[in-house]
């Protein structure tokens, strides 16, 4: 693996965690701080709102698209990993360790919340 592709995949994960932090900062900075009434009101389109809303928004599967989309990426680089890993066994390990570190953080998070299933049922 030649230092071109190590500086690229380098830039690359820091522009993404970058442009993670910048909207993460916008995001606290843009949205209202205060709560209000109207954001829990029944909402229908082109019609005025009366009563209260059919149902919730069920997010049971939530958690298993936020494992889903860990485990996707480690898969993806798992191929990519062998594929490279007869030519450049160090750097390929490497980097496939450094990628496996990254999304351990969401995996953990994901497996913990989902076994919460308090937090996913409207009950």
């Amino acid at each position: 693996m030649t230092n071109e592709v190590l500086v690229t995949f380098s830039l690359g994960i820091a522009i993404g965690i970058g442009l993670g932090i910048i909207g993460f900062i916008l995001g606290k900075i843009l949205s209202p701080a205060k709560e209000y009434p109207r954001k829990r009101e029944r909402y229908e389109c082109a019609n005025p709102p009366r009563g209260r809303a059919r149902g919730l928004f069920m997010m049971q599967y939530y958690p298993f698209l936020i494992l889903f989309l860990t485990l996707e990426p480690i898969m993806i680089y798992s191929f990519l990993f062998l594929m490279e890993a007869h030519r450049y066994i160090l750097n390929t390990t490497l980097l496939f360790g450094a990628m496996v570190a990254i999304l351990a953080s969401p995996l953990v998070f994901g497996i913990y919340y989902v076994r919460r299933l308090e937090l996913w049922s409207a009950h």
